[in-house]
């Protein structure tokens, strides 16, 4: 049995990992999320399936991941085989403004930059710290954090995307996160991966590129890098091709930042 753990799993991309993963019964499926209030979809989906536990913490407590990390070791024996690092926030309504837009707003950038640093980014290496243990033994060994085509130089630079500045720079930090870990960590047989979904058709997207006038400026700027992108994927689409990729993976590409086509540069 191979044992995954899933951050964010309430929704979205998360959940679509935890309904594709626990199909098969010989997966362990371990869906750690915020709170139960608003995981309706999730609570059904686990009601069905006997290989799905529901673990509720605070990514961005160290003390509460110490007991969800607590609560998986009870369950598996004190081993985790991959980690899945999905929960994160596109940060506050500045999000929509470019760099320049915050001269005379000090605060707000700091709040911008800061809110996304927190939550996409110490958060993350608060879990993996707190999971590691369990990862060290397990059997694949494998922590992947689910990042964004806008932590991307290349990708901004060829799309001319000037907004979600904090959100792409908490992304774009953590990638790097990713690597400092798999350097640190390699001669243990761990592996990490930083791995853009694609462009997927999820609430949160919906609510950037939902507006019809956002949606044509964001198919254009796309259409730069990929003249045949139509809108975004299902999360079925993206889970299916992102998991192709985690199981894939290998010493080789540890730390890397790829698509969820297993490259660095087809991202739709």
């Amino acid at each position: 049995m191979v044992s995954w753990a899933i951050t964010g799993a309430t929704r979205g991309i998360g959940l679509g990992f935890v309904d594709n993963l626990s199909i098969d019964p010989k997966n362990q499926v371990f869906a750690i999320i915020r709170s139960r209030a608003t995981a309706g979809p999730l609570e059904k989906l686990a009601s069905k399936r006997k290989n799905i536990q529901i673990v509720v913490t605070d990514i961005s407590d160290p003390s509460r991941l110490a007991e969800a990390a607590a609560d998986v070791s009870k369950i598996t024996g004190g081993s985790l085989d991959v980690l899945i690092l999905n929960a994160g926030s596109a940060g506050p309504e500045t999000s929509v403004l470019p760099p320049t837009a915050f001269h005379g707003k000090e605060e707000a950038l700091e709040k911008e930059i800061n809110e996304n640093v927190k939550n996409n980014l110490i958060s993350n290496i608060f879990v993996i710290n707190s999971f590691l243990d369990l990862i060290r033994n397990g059997k694949e060994k494998k922590v992947i954090f689910i990042s964004s085509q806008s932590g991307d130089v290349e990708f901004t630079r060829v799309t001319g995307f000037a907004t979600v500045l904090g959100y792409s720079v908490a992304k774009a930090g953590m990638n790097l996160v990713m690597s400092k870990f798999s350097a640190e960590l390699a001669q243990e047989g761990i592996k990490t991966l930083s791995l853009s979904p694609g462009w997927v058709d999820t609430d949160a997207a919906k609510a950037v590129t939902g507006d019809p006038a956002v949606r044509k400026f964001v198919l254009s700027a796309f259409r730069k890098l990929d003249p045949n992108v139509n809108g975004p994927i299902s999360v079925n689409e993206s889970v299916t091709d992102q998991l192709q990729v985690i199981r894939s993976l290998t010493e080789a590409n540890s730390g890397k930042f790829l698509s969820h086509h297993g490259n660095h540069d087809e991202w739709f």
